[in-house]
């Protein structure tokens, strides 16, 4: 199993979740899709914490195991959590994906290092550099987050404001946009090969934005893609600018580099 695996999980869902730590007090209605995004995006900005629960379902096909031989995976049960350190960029999570051979495991990202274990590879945590990777720094959500607002208002994405929704114990905007393979092709351009899924399949964003702070509350994903599977990601967020405390963990459980 390679040690990019489990980082590959998390970069994953930081660059999914990192748009959605918001703050701030009761916020006008709102009912233009664009408005609700950009309100949601601004909102991060004095954002110091969050906390985000992550499910994934559906089928998913590669070459995950690194065998040189495609295979499918039923990727029920997966799930992630995390707590994230904005002011001091920092990140604990901890992931199961039961589909990869009972796979789970822990990930913190404080002062540049990442630290990993999983089930497959003893209850040590493995040390790294946390460095940029296709232009993308896991650790700077401030660019993350200018990264996905380009992507959502760039000419050729529509989106459309659906129904109001109860999110716990409050109301949400939803706002929803529908791609096309096409169209994503279109809009990746150069970019394509950055995409998280492969342009030969379609996307279906929901995106939940709580409607007296404009912190954005949740996030699902459908992907369907010929080549990739079919997969669904849901992401709720809570805990806003709670207190988190993140740092390494002890030296006598990191294994001697």
């Amino acid at each position: 199993m390679s040690s990019r695996l489990p980082a590959a999980f998390a970069l994953v869902a930081i660059a999914a979740i990192a748009i959605t730590a918001c703050s701030g007090s009761t916020a006008p209605a709102l009912s233009s899709p664009d408005d609700i995004i950009t309100a949601a995006l601004k909102s991060t900005e004095g954002a110091k914490s969050f906390h985000a629960d992550a499910t994934v379902d559906g089928n998913l096909s590669g070459d995950l195991m690194g065998s040189g031989t495609t295979q499918s995976f039923n990727l029920a049960g997966t799930t992630a959590s995390a707590d994230v350190d904005l002011v001091n960029k920092a990140v604990h999570a901890s992931f199961a994906v039961p589909a990869l051979l009972g796979l789970s495991g822990d990930l913190i990202v404080v002062d540049q290092k990442a630290y990993v274990k999983t089930s497959l590879t003893g209850p040590m945590y493995t040390v790294s550099d946390v460095k940029e990777t296709a232009g993308v720094d896991p650790t700077d959500t401030g660019k993350t987050i200018d990264n996905v607002g380009d992507l959502l208002t760039q000419p050729g994405i529509e989106p459309v404001k659906g129904d109001d929704v109860a999110c716990g114990s409050k109301q949400c905007y939803t706002v929803n946009v529908d791609l096309s393979a096409d169209e994503l092709t279109k809009i990746a351009g150069a970019q394509a090969s950055s995409l998280p899924v492969k342009t030969d399949g379609s996307l279906k964003l929901q995106i939940r934005v709580e409607k007296d702070t404009n912190h954005l509350a949740g996030i699902t994903a459908e992907v369907a893609s010929a080549t990739q599977g079919n997969l669904k990601l849901d992401i709720v967020i809570s805990k806003w600018d709670e207190p988190v405390t993140i740092a390494a963990p002890p030296a006598d459980q990191v294994k001697a580099s």
